[in-house]
């Protein structure tokens, strides 16, 4: 069993790995502008989730299992208990495996905010622009009495002309 944990949590930080060269990517279709790449892009971002969701519930229920087969209580499957029943080989292969994970996740994190500082800026860019463009021509406050106010003309952002 500790074997097939090693496969699975080495499949899952390749997964982890395709997820931070798609998030450096991002990082790059953000700057540029190119909305249909990262739409394309975050397609691609889904389904490797969906996969490592898929890869979280095969570990979860190994965990258990070698938890259950090495004695410890139901609700011990942390790593460093897990890692202390394993042997010396094995106990040194997770904690390897544990470091690069640490070391994904980080860089991961640090890219994927930037990514939203970056989302953020674009979103508020879009937003100026959308009130410049929709704001009407502002028409005098005060007009003599009896009088109505002159009508400026009205603006679309949308051309309705046929």
């Amino acid at each position: 069993m500790w074997d097939k944990l090693i496969i699975l949590l080495n499949q899952t930080l390749e997964l982890y790995q395709a997820l931070l060269k798609l998030s450096q990517k991002k990082r790059d279709i953000l700057v540029e502008a190119k909305p249909h790449d990262l739409d394309l892009l975050t397609r691609q971002e889904e389904v490797l989730i969906i996969e490592a969701g898929k890869l979280e519930t095969m570990r979860l229920t190994l965990t258990r299992e070698l938890a259950a087969a090495a004695g410890l209580a139901p609700g011990e499957t942390a790593w460093s208990a897990l890692i202390e029943c394993a042997d010396s080989e094995t106990s040194n292969k997770l904690k390897a495996l544990s470091e690069k994970f640490d070391r994904v996740t980080r860089e991961l994190v640090e890219i994927n905010e930037l990514n939203t500082k970056l989302i953020e800026q674009s979103l508020d860019f879009i937003n100026y622009n959308i009130n410049i463009l929709s704001q009407s021509a502002v028409g005098p406050t005060y007009v003599p009495k009896g009088q109505t106010a002159p009508s400026g003309p009205s603006r679309s952002i949308l051309d309705t002309r046929a």
